[in-house]
């Protein structure tokens, strides 16, 4: 069985938003990365997407447009249990709301901007690849608008 994960890089005026996960959860405690979550069972179109938006509302209050791009998908084995995760990664843009955090997932939400990647650690090295390719296609964006 492979579990899916949905992660959502979400920008903001050449900014990233990035969460830190609470000392409480099992996997990479206290580390960085970006809103998202496992793919739960429901039914209708778009499972993908609403599991995005719903995860990056949920965990930062955060809401996003409803237009969002494929920006990666890799498949890897969890650190802890070995089982094979399908990670999908959306690019998506800041639509509206202010960062709130529930402190039972995760501690800590904020805007980064591209030069403060190095000074975060992330919970898997594949978090760290999806912000820049964020900020490369941020970047694309803002030269043809």
């Amino acid at each position: 069985m492979v579990r899916v994960l949905v992660n959502a890089v979400v920008v903001k005026d050449n900014k990233i938003l990035v969460i830190k996960r609470s000392l409480k959860e099992k996997h990479a405690p206290g580390k960085w990365s970006v809103p998202g979550g496992s793919l739960e069972i429901e039914e209708g179109h778009y499972v993908l997407e609403n599991t995005a938006r719903r995860e990056v509302f949920e965990e930062t209050g955060i809401k996003i447009k409803p237009k969002m791009e494929l920006l990666v998908n890799n498949i890897f084995h969890h650190t802890e249990d070995k089982e094979p995760v399908l990670a999908i990664v959306f690019f998506c843009q800041y639509d509206s709301g202010e960062i709130k955090v529930d402190k039972s997932e995760i501690t800590e939400a904020r805007w980064i901007k591209e030069e403060d990647l190095n000074s975060l650690e992330f919970n898997h090295p594949n978090v760290k690849n999806y912000i820049k390719k964020g900020f490369q296609r941020a970047s694309e964006i803002s030269t043809t608008s």
